[in-house]
């Protein structure tokens, strides 16, 4: 907890922030620091294959998990994020993020948090009495597998359209550049098509 007085040794380690927390991947561009008593390491300290709870926020953020693969050395966590340890021979850590962020799993966390105007949040109780389905390890990681190269070919797919929307922008641009210097041309039947202009624009 930031701001909490501490009356032992300390020291200063990276932590992360409910920030840091998106739905399906951490955003690190920003680690900041935080004294920590030296007795607690241990507990708040980040292990590879943690899943991480953001406790709340925005409706559609409500819920929101992503897995902790020790991208940063001696990390630790703020108090608003919820740290889920599996057992991964049962349950597959990646497998219960992607159901935490499913419709099943939004609708729970909606259905049991509390709520207030344009914001929400569960406790601890609420997080552990999540109903996880559970198949077998075996189908959890070739789920697994299946919904990560979806969301692969999804997110390449809005690359591929920001990058249309950007070139979009360029020949806009590039149009009414033309059409203020008069290079656009008239109605004139005998000048060259618009269509050729864009070809050669493009």
């Amino acid at each position: 907890m930031k701001g909490k007085r501490n009356n032992q040794k300390t020291v200063l380690l990276p932590y992360l922030r409910v920030a840091n927390v998106q739905d399906g991947y951490l955003d690190l561009k920003e680690i900041k620091n935080i004294e920590v008593d030296v007795l607690k390491i241990e507990r708040y300290r980040l292990k590879k294959g943690d899943v991480l709870f953001t406790e709340g926020g925005d409706f559609d953020k409500l819920g929101r998990s992503s897995v902790w693969n020790e991208e940063i050395p001696d990390c630790i966590h703020q108090n608003h994020i919820f740290v889920v340890r599996t057992q991964t021979d049962t349950l597959d850590p990646y497998f219960l993020s992607l159901q935490a962020g499913s419709r099943y799993g939004k609708t729970y966390f909606i259905g049991c948090s509390k709520q207030t105007t344009n914001l929400a949040s569960i406790n601890s109780t609420q997080l552990k009495n999540f109903p996880v389905l559970i198949p077998t390890i075996e189908e959890q990681r070739e789920i697994v597998n299946i919904l990560n190269f979806f969301l692969g070919k999804e997110e390449q797919i809005k690359q591929n359209c920001l990058k249309l929307l950007e070139k979009i922008e360029e020949i806009k641009k590039s149009i009414l550049s033309r059409a203020f210097r008069g290079e656009l041309g008239t109605n004139n039947p005998d000048e060259e098509s618009s269509i050729e202009l864009l070809k050669t624009i493009l």
